[in-house]
């Protein structure tokens, strides 16, 4: 797969997307998989490359600096805050910890109507082609949150939405890279396996699987990329 960035602002597919969210998306490409290169950013430069004015480039560096993706220093410009492979392995250990947890509570409370949201948006997903590994994080973000959500808990749903827009960031560092771009491919097959455990109420597989697939990153979360 090829996800080098150009000049352009990239597509974004959502229903509603202004100006600062297609900024936003587009400077979070740019600092993860060309750190090096976007090292230091200004505002100025920032309005140059995007054919800008100063209000939605402003508001998308005030968004990546309260994410911890950049840091602002004053009268210099806005400094990357790169992930190591340490980060990821916090991030898989906090998954772990509370995705199990609340599979746990939610998995002998559901029931079909909980459950056919979650069974319409899998037979949508396998009807998909991916091929870009933002766009499968994305989904992979999507699926996983709407899973935790069946725990009825709107905090555990916001923690690990975050958390996963976090080790997005750390895949796509990883697979930006020239050797691995082939290597990440779309399957979404574990995530139907997941599903159909929970439905058959084999909460053991069910709790395997889930396992399993949270530590699917253990093929590259060893490797420091600081």
């Amino acid at each position: 797969m090829d996800v080098k960035m150009d000049s352009t602002i990239i597509p974004i597919k959502r229903d509603l997307v202004t100006m600062t969210d297609r900024i936003y998306d587009s400077i979070l490409r740019m600092v993860t998989e060309h750190p090096e290169e976007n090292a230091v950013l200004t505002e100025r430069y920032l309005i140059s490359r995007f054919g800008s004015s100063k209000a939605p480039v402003r508001e998308a560096l005030i968004r990546l600096c309260n994410e911890r993706i950049l840091r602002s220093i004053p009268r210099f410009g806005y400094v990357v805050l790169r992930l190591s492979g340490q980060d990821a392995v916090n991030i898989i250990q906090f998954r772990l910890i509370n995705e199990l947890g609340a599979a746990k509570e939610y998995m002998h409370k559901v029931t079909e109507n909980d459950l056919e949201p979650l069974r319409a948006y899998l037979v949508n997903l396998q009807k998909t082609t991916l091929d870009d590994v933002w766009d499968i994080w994305d989904e992979n973000i999507k699926y996983h949150t709407m899973l935790i959500s069946l725990a009825k808990n709107d905090l555990l749903v916001r923690n690990l939405n975050d958390s996963m827009r976090t080790l997005r960031r750390y895949y796509a560092q990883y697979y930006s890279r020239e050797q691995y771009r082939n290597q990440f491919v779309f399957n979404p097959g574990p995530h139907c396996s997941i599903f159909e455990s929970l439905k058959a109420k084999d909460y053991d597989l069910f709790l395997e699987r889930l396992r399993d697939d949270i530590k699917d990153g253990g093929r590259i979360y060893k490797i420091n990329l600081g």
